[in-house]
């Protein structure tokens, strides 16, 4: 085996815990059941009850690294693993914005996105502008959304719902709120951010009924 960090060390130790000894008592009660019935003799029964021990750590082995490879997956769909690329550049825009020229830079922006209306980062920082500078909470909603649905990278897709989430809950749409919310705990399922996405949504639900 490879070197393991004490993380792995412990999520290891959880699994073996958890489902080893159920592992082993259900296949026993599966050996025995099979015995009695007479389906296999007293010999195959112990070598059965022998087997009991690989099967057992195989299984362990099985569901560690599933669940280690399901989280590393998500890990580095949230953080990129490292491996960022850098963000484009845009000049003209970044000497407006430095100028406190916002409004010129979001024109920039949009005409740049007539040419290339794929550029989901020019949407994002034009939708960042409407959304901090220009008081145009519906252009910043609608660059987002576009960003999100004109992109397969899934860190924008992630930066997008995140973006939409903090602009619902600024302007009070509680409604959309609740949409990206359900719609961030789902994807994310089993993460941090997921969970808390999970339980701010059930806290909005009870409020609302209440």
């Amino acid at each position: 085996m490879r070197d393991s960090d004490p993380v792995d060390s412990m999520l290891v130790m959880r699994v073996g815990l958890y489902f080893g000894p159920a592992c082993f008592i259900v296949l026993t009660a599966l050996w025995f059941k099979l015995l009695v019935e007479g389906t296999i003799s007293t010999g195959v029964f112990v070598v059965l009850l022998v087997a009991n021990v690989p099967i057992t750590l195989a299984g362990i082995t099985l569901i560690y690294r599933s669940i280690s490879g399901t989280a590393t997956f998500v890990a580095n769909t949230l953080t990129a693993g490292g491996d960022i690329p850098s963000p484009p550049s845009y000049p003209n825009q970044d000497v407006l914005i430095a100028q406190g020229k916002h409004a010129e830079a979001a024109d920039y922006f949009r005409d740049h996105l007539r040419v290339d209306p794929a550029d989901c980062d020019a949407r994002l920082r034009l939708a960042e502008l409407c959304e901090r500078y220009l008081a145009d909470p519906g252009g910043a909603e609608q660059q987002y959304l576009e960003a999100r649905r004109g992109s397969a990278d899934l860190r924008r897709q992630f930066a997008a719902t995140n973006a939409l989430i903090d602009l619902y809950r600024r302007t009070g749409r509680r409604d959309r709120l609740m949409v990206e919310l359900a719609r961030f705990a789902e994807r994310y399922r089993g993460t941090p951010r997921g969970d808390a996405a999970a339980r701010e949504l059930k806290e909005l639900k009870a409020e609302a009924r209440g």
